[in-house]
């Protein structure tokens, strides 16, 4: 019996060591500190843009539901949020808007009290009626966020993510059948310093979000026929 203690106690302490190695090496790579070689060349992926919203037909919006101003069509939105979530829906300060003759883009944040916010891209249907402009909301993505939330890994790998995300994003683009519209944001100036494809962003805002500096990016139109998760960057 004690030697088979024994044995289990030592197999229960290899899997404690080989987690904590396993941990050790993810938290190397993610430093850049150690890299994987492989002799097996890289299999590239061509640039494919994803909806992932509910399709809509644009056509079939009633009048009745296009308003004045962005800010209004949000307030009355069909977005589905739950009480709480209502706040959403509020454009408390807008960062940046895009917007051409046929749509409208918004990166906007909603302050629901001292410790909870929500960052939303949302985008909007345009039309003219009775010779005025009038705007609907037709999609967007909201993400919510705490003031004690605290952000896990590097710059670099932020980064990284962005830019695999951006091909899920494209729903937001306000003309993605001919530009390629990547974004992201930080918490770091290093940001002023990216480059992807060797492409400065075209603009970068810095925001507030309790009290912390943070900074806003995007592409109006990335030059580049290559999926987002295999996007080169730089930051130097």
């Amino acid at each position: 019996m004690k030697t088979a203690g024994k044995v289990i106690l030592g197999i229960f302490i290899g899997i404690i060591l080989l987690f904590i190695i396993m941990i050790g090496v993810g938290v190397l790579v993610d430093l850049g500190i150690l890299k994987f070689s492989s002799d097996e060349p890289e299999i590239r992926i061509e640039y494919k843009p994803h909806n992932i919203s509910e399709p809509i037909d644009e056509d079939s919006i009633p009048d009745s539901e296009y308003y004045p101003s962005p800010e209004q069509a949000m307030k009355n939105s069909s977005f589905q949020v739950e009480p709480e979530e209502v706040y959403q829906k509020n454009m408390d300060e807008v960062i940046a808007k895009f917007e051409n003759e046929n749509y409208a883009s918004v990166y906007f944040k909603s302050i629901k009290d001292k410790n909870t916010e929500c960052l939303t891209f949302a985008k909007f249907k345009k039309k003219v009626i009775e010779g005025e402009e009038r705007y609907t909301y037709i999609t967007g993505f909201p993400t919510e966020s705490e003031r004690d939330n605290f952000t896990i890994g590097t710059l670099e790998s932020l980064v990284q993510g962005q830019l695999a995300l951006s091909d899920f994003t494209q729903s937001v683009n306000i003309d993605p059948e001919n530009t390629r519209f990547v974004w992201g944001d930080c918490n770091s100036k290093e940001i002023y310093k990216l480059k992807i494809e060797g492409q400065k962003p075209s603009g970068i805002i810095p925001y507030e979000s309790f009290g912390e500096k943070w900074y806003f990016w995007y592409y109006e139109n990335l030059e580049s026929d290559i999926a987002g998760s295999q996007l080169q960057f730089t930051l130097d």
